[in-house]
């Protein structure tokens, strides 16, 4: 069974969101470790209270990268999109509940679907971070698995991280969703079976599989990646130093 890393050791405990956690401390290249505090993945932020709020900006967090669509952006506000301390901006990616006519089997093919056709939106998003440095980023989407889970498995692959730990992380949202899969399956698209909805609410370790062997065999790994989406190489670097240990 999939347990959380670290025991939960990187999971911000909040009421109103279940997936908030840091990427940081996870081994890296060469014998460095991934930094605490830099880049935080998360669920929907919709439903935070004043004190999760004041935590997510206690935890470092200056800049929010919010990665869903429109619809969800009217359904369920981001609490900071207004926010005059903590800097809101908002990236759409490919949303998981309309892929349907897309032949996605599973959620991996949706993540290699990404890659392909989402370079220009995930350029953005990096670039963005880059604008960050020195600051605390948080990228999210609704669940905190699929455009996030992307975005994680690409900065803790720059980083150099063990590919068994890019998956396990990954997989963790499963397990700490759990108190609100319920809550998540009311929101399925009419249009959607329901038991397609149920395999894109899960988080399974091969669909993560899938990506990264999509990352290497097409693209060489995430900083080839990020080269050929458009980002320089200063900007690939800044990156690797907002993601290592000095």
């Amino acid at each position: 069974m999939t347990t959380s890393t670290n025991d939960n050791a990187r999971l911000l405990k909040l009421k109103g969101a279940f997936n908030v956690r840091d990427i940081g401390g996870y081994a890296a290249a060469e014998g460095q470790t991934v930094q605490k505090g830099r880049f935080l993945r998360a669920d929907g932020l919709h439903r935070l209270t004043a004190d999760d709020q004041e935590a997510i900006w206690g935890a470092g967090v200056r800049i929010v990268i919010d990665l869903r669509h429109q619809h969800e952006l009217d359904t369920k506000p981001n609490v900071f999109a207004a926010s005059e301390r903590i800097a809101y901006h908002n990236i759409s990616l490919i949303n998981p509940a309309t892929t349907a006519a897309l032949n996605i089997r599973c959620l991996g093919d949706m993540y290699v679907s990404m890659l392909n056709e989402c370079g220009p939106l995930l350029r953005e998003v990096f670039e963005r971070m880059v604008e960050a440095e020195g600051a605390g980023v948080l990228f999210h989407c609704t669940a905190g698995k699929d455009r996030t889970g992307v975005i994680a498995g690409l900065l803790l692959d720059l980083a150099g991280t063990p590919r068994s730990v890019i998956v396990a992380d990954y997989a963790e949202t499963e397990v700490n969703l759990a108190p609100i899969m319920d809550v998540l399956r009311q929101d399925r698209p009419s249009q959607l079976p329901a038991e397609m909805y149920e395999i894109f609410l899960g988080s399974a370790p091969e669909n993560m599989e899938m990506m990264l062997d999509h990352l290497y065999g097409s693209f060489g790994g995430a900083e080839s990646y990020l080269a050929q989406i458009g980002l320089s190489e200063a900007q690939i670097a800044s990156l690797k130093r907002m993601l290592l240990q000095p």
